[in-house]
């Protein structure tokens, strides 16, 4: 299922990370893993969506039977990116942001609690922030911590490429690329997440009710780490992780889809 098509015309834990996020009633994963809206009243709510979303997003991208590894990750790195920064907002809607204008009239955005968004500052938050859920996958599949990608290279690569020809696109070459950009990726998938997140397509998810923005970011960030596993044995886990984290980067910016 998963392979390459020809494209058409902190320090991270050492977990496994290898549980696809929850999957129903409960605070934890079928992995025994602990989220961190584990004592929220919307934990059931939280537990489908992350579920949900990280056993259906791969037949979002999925072409003719086949889902192109680079575009997978980098779908899952752009759903988790945006996601914090709805939730960023939810949690603090005069939180200081700069808007930053490129010449070609394209608006992102910037600052330092946008950026905390993808890092855990307490035990707690390692499930649910993309940095260390993603990070901590790559580990489990052999990556050792000197091959991990630098945080500070990727933020850099996003920042300096916006407004440019290669404006969201990862820094791994054009080998490893996702077939659309990441901007259109996110346009396609985020309506299937907001329909997650709603809870509003059947009887028993509207029982539990919708996912509070506030935990947008932690259910997208559980689901991260999937990915990079399903596609290990077409894809270094090494590079998936580095797709992933600029794609989340770069969609975390975004002020319009």
């Amino acid at each position: 299922m998963f392979g390459k098509r020809s494209r058409p015309p902190a320090q991270p834990p050492q977990g496994s990370g290898d549980d696809p996020g929850g999957t129903g009633p409960g605070d934890t994963s079928s992995g025994g893993t602990r989220f961190p809206w584990a004592d929220d009243p919307a934990s059931i709510a939280c537990n489908l969506a992350a579920g949900n979303l990280a056993n259906n997003l791969a037949s979002w991208v999925e072409r003719e039977g086949r889902v192109h590894a680079e575009t997978y990750v980098a779908a899952s790195g752009a759903i988790a990116g945006y996601a914090a920064q709805q939730s960023l907002s939810a949690q603090d809607s005069a939180v200081p942001l700069h808007v930053v204008t490129t010449s070609s009239g394209e608006k992102y955005l910037f600052g330092d609690p946008l950026n905390d968004m993808f890092f855990a500052r307490t035990e707690a938050e390692t499930t649910g922030r993309v940095w260390p859920r993603a990070a901590g996958a790559a580990m489990s599949l052999g990556v050792a911590l000197s091959r991990l990608p630098g945080t500070d290279d990727m933020f850099s690569h996003v920042s300096q490429s916006l407004g440019g020809p290669l404006g969201g696109r990862p820094s791994t070459g054009p080998a490893h690329q996702p077939i659309v950009p990441v901007r259109q990726l996110l346009a396609f998938c985020w309506p299937h997440v907001a329909r997650l997140f709603k809870a509003d397509f059947d009887e028993m998810h509207r029982g539990f009710g919708p996912v509070p923005p506030n935990w947008w970011c932690a259910v997208a960030a559980s689901a991260t780490s999937r990915p990079i596993i399903d596609v290990k044995d077409v894809l270094d886990p090494a590079i998936a992780l580095t797709i992933l984290m600029e794609s989340a980067i770069y969609a975390s910016k975004l002020t319009n889809l």
